[in-house]
């Protein structure tokens, strides 16, 4: 019988071994062979990336290294590491009888395989970061924040859009009550308080169920907003702006957002520069508040991460991190991404218009959603209810 042969590409995530008759007992394993990393190591001397490599070969694979490696001219050499899922279990098991402390390598490559995000539990919500993407919605109680500034700066209002956000399946409320746009200045911890607290009380006298985060850099004005009922705390800074927010998250172990940004509102955005490349600048910042606050005791299961689009960054900065998303998966921490109506979205569309950059924003959801990400936080929660519906039930 004659046949003809029907090629095609398909997605790696879903390879689906079962329909074509494979055996069902070694499904695991045959997709362990069928699916791909690629991984950057940095900081490897000639000698360690010289047996990565001989011991990528050996194993089917390859591993890219700095020309000279092979001659010891130069100290240290990135290298990037691709293969199966299969193939890097091979070189971790190989690397474990080698020198140079690459057993420690052969750990890390391990723990980077099989991470899974652990789950967080606040209140009666439990988020399984991977399976499901969640919206935070934004409560501006200011002034001059950008977009929607003194919208609901009015308790009554806000307590309003409260309700909005609810009634469309808002997964976290962010409120906060210092802008910190670009060019922004400081708002006195006691003048923040006076907007943020009272709105958290009165949603907290009607409704234990919402889970609150309070955006603020302020030690004072987060502790007093967990008091009030506040879950989370949304810290712009990373707890560079206040050292004492350290102390509170070690001593409350409170799910904290880091997020990462050059320089502090009012001189963010003056001709921000990264000295060798924005992602990874950023990887490295987050690696190491990480370590900080894990080896201080805090549970690594309530660290978020925001990699801070706009703060501090250009729009060629902003769109390379979002490309590259995915690579901040390897810190093993759920990722939230603020994107909505900001300025590097109205350069791109060329407009103001909130509601032409609330599509662009829904827009870019989906490509972020494709990226990993596992937070959007954002203005228009209706339009992001409908995409993370779709987004579940198509890709």
């Amino acid at each position: 019988m004659d046949n003809t042969f029907k090629l095609k590409i398909i997605d790696s995530d879903n390879i689906s071994l079962d329909k074509i008759g494979f055996d069902k007992s070694y499904v695991h394993r045959g997709i362990e062979k069928h699916s791909f990393l690629t991984l950057k190591i940095s900081n490897l001397n000639c000698a360690q990336a010289n047996i990565l490599k001989q011991t990528a070969l050996a194993s089917g694979t390859d591993c890219a290294v700095h020309r000279e490696v092979i001659t010891g001219k130069i100290d240290l050499s990135d290298c990037i590491l691709s293969g199966s899922i299969s193939e890097l279990k091979k070189i971790s098991k190989k690397l474990r009888n080698q020198p140079f402390r690459l057993k420690v390598l052969a750990d890390e490559i391990d723990k980077l395989i099989e991470y899974k995000t652990v789950a967080l539990k606040i209140r009666n919500k439990t988020f399984l970061w991977g399976d499901n993407i969640y919206v935070m919605g934004i409560l501006n109680v200011t002034p001059d924040s950008c977009s929607d500034g003194g919208k609901y700066f009015d308790i009554q209002r806000a307590y309003e859009h409260y309700q909005y956000l609810v009634k469309n399946n808002a997964d976290i409320i962010d409120i906060g009550g210092e802008s910190t746009r670009p060019f922004a200045q400081e708002v006195s911890s006691d003048k923040e308080q006076e907007r943020v607290l009272p709105l958290i009380k009165k949603i907290r006298e009607n409704d234990c169920d919402t889970i609150i985060s309070v955006d603020t850099r302020n030690s004072d004005t987060a502790k007093k907003a967990i008091l009030a009922g506040a879950d989370i705390i949304n810290d712009i800074s990373s707890f560079d702006w206040d050292d004492k927010m350290f102390d509170l998250l070690i001593d409350t172990n409170v799910p904290v957002i880091l997020n990462h940004s050059k320089g502090t509102p009012d001189i963010m955005q003056n001709s921000p520069e990264y000295v060798y490349d924005v992602v990874d600048e950023i990887f490295d910042y987050f690696l190491n508040k990480i370590e900080l606050l894990t080896s201080a005791g805090f549970p690594k299961s309530n660290i978020i991460i925001d990699p801070g689009l706009g703060f501090g960054k250009t729009t060629e900065h902003n769109l390379a991190i979002i490309k590259r998303l995915k690579e901040f998966k390897s810190l093993g921490c759920p990722i939230l991404v603020g994107h909505s109506r900001k300025s590097f979205l109205q350069e791109t569309i060329d407009s103001e218009d909130n509601p032409k950059l609330d599509i662009a924003t829904v827009i870019l959801s989906q490509k972020l959603c494709e990226k990993g990400v596992d937070i959007l936080r954002v203005h228009n929660v209706e339009y992001h209810y409908i995409l993370k519906n779709l987004f579940k039930s198509f890709i």
